[in-house]
């Protein structure tokens, strides 16, 4: 369970009001799953959203137990429901035949638009797995390359609905396969944002801060993605800015976020990571550390970012750790940890002794002192190390050369047999 996030001026209303359709409601119910504060709201919206823009009578009613649940007075429209369950059968049954009467005339463009009906319906009634496979079906009756790379993204779209990002990140990627040679912006900024949001989902944060390096800002605009309500600006603002806190180097971060003209408008839509990214670089760490815990409770509660952000928090606070040990020879604990917004002392040498112990910090810890002790290597014992590795280096080499000897000298006594 989170809390509410704390960033300035923060309107759940307003921040849902970003995406539309089935997105909307899936990021609306993770919220409310996750955040006790906000579940109210968080569930009406979904509510609201299932009932305007969807035929999932199921995920309704679901809806409608979970409000109740939190004493909620709210009766579920059980007149909506049976008119739309009904219509949904029908509906079913008629674009399966709609399907079956093009494929059998031999009409494959009828056949195709059949299908992609077919696959939008049964994706708005909530039936995820048919809808794919309807998607699927479809290929069969393309005739054409963009007709195969439509299909491809739109299972990419489903799957991206739905969490699944291994998929989205398979489809994705068969779509840009498809349309290599292709001139259409609108689809390839479609596919660079579906392949950021699948290495994002899958915490690989090098892949996905190369996607947000080379994803312009009025490109992605004028595609009309935005205006679809699938992913706002403000995600990728959030995304850039963590997945870069947590794989790029300090000089990176000013160069490929700070001062990118692309990205910088992004950050427009979320200011406290634009200041979480010049305190990061101004070696501001305890005011970096501050805005990181505000960008976090957001993240938290985002359906994409949500899962890692326990991950995200260690390595993006090993890096500031490394970095700010960086310019001492040596350092207090105390006024480390307090600068650092450690719980304790201990808390922050016990992460310091792993860092050690991964050659990410070069030093010892002295427990007398309570100081963190930067260790500069003896000249001397830098060269009879260098030394002993070179000794290992050609007695190794020298014992695979007498076996490579001994085994020539069976080799030609054979022979001569």
């Amino acid at each position: 369970m989170y809390p509410p996030p704390t960033l300035d001026q923060f309107s759940l209303t307003d921040y849902l009001n970003e995406y539309s359709g089935v997105v909307k409601i899936k990021r609306a119910l993770y919220i409310g799953e996750r955040c006790p504060q906000l579940a109210t709201t968080s569930y009406s919206v979904a509510l609201e959203e299932l009932r305007k823009n969807t035929r999932n009578v199921a995920l309704y009613e679901e809806v409608i137990q979970r409000l109740q649940q939190l004493g909620v007075n709210i009766a579920k429209d059980i007149e909506w429901v049976n008119k739309t369950r009904n219509e949904n059968v029908c509906m079913r049954d008629e674009f399966k035949t709609n399907v079956t009467r093009a494929v059998a005339q031999g009409q494959k463009k009828e056949s195709l638009n059949a299908q992609k009906d077919l696959a939008h319906k049964l994706s708005s009634m909530g039936l995820i797995d048919e809808s794919v496979r309807a998607w699927q079906d479809a290929r069969e009756y393309c005739v054409s390359i963009e007709d195969q790379a439509m299909l491809s993204i739109e299972v990419a779209r489903i799957s991206q609905n739905n969490g699944r990002w291994m998929q989205v990140g398979n489809f994705a990627q068969r779509t840009a396969q498809t349309l290599a040679k292709s001139t259409n912006t609108e689809i390839k900024a479609e596919v660079d944002v579906l392949l950021m949001q699948a290495s994002i989902g899958e915490g690989r944060w090098s892949p996905a801060i190369n996607s947000i390096r080379t994803l312009p800002y009025d490109g992605t605009t004028s595609s009309g993605l935005f205006a679809l309500g699938a992913i706002a600006p403000q995600d990728i603002a959030l995304y850039g800015s963590l997945a870069g806190l947590a794989s790029l180097s300090r000089e990176k971060v000013k160069k490929d976020l700070i001062d990118s003209p692309a990205f910088g408008k992004y950050l427009d839509h979320m200011p406290e990571c634009r200041r979480l990214l010049r305190s990061f670089y101004a070696s501001k760490y305890s005011e970096c550390l501050a805005h990181l815990d505000n960008v976090l409770s957001l993240a938290a509660l985002d359906v994409v970012l949500g899962p890692h952000v326990s991950k995200l928090k260690t390595v993006i606070r090993e890096n500031i750790v490394v970095l700010y040990t960086q310019p001492f020879v040596s350092s207090n604990l105390e006024s480390m940890a307090k600068a650092l917004r450690f719980d304790s002392a201990q808390a922050l040498e016990d992460l310091l002794v792993g860092l050690i112990e991964r050659k990410l910090i070069h030093a010892r810890i002295d427990g007398t002192s309570g100081y963190l002790v930067k260790y500069v290597a003896n000249p001397r014992d830098t060269a009879l190390e260098t030394i002993g590795r070179m000794s290992q280096t050609l007695s190794i080499q020298s014992e695979l050369m007498l076996a490579r000897i001994k085994f020539l000298e069976e080799e030609t006594t054979k022979s001569r047999r």
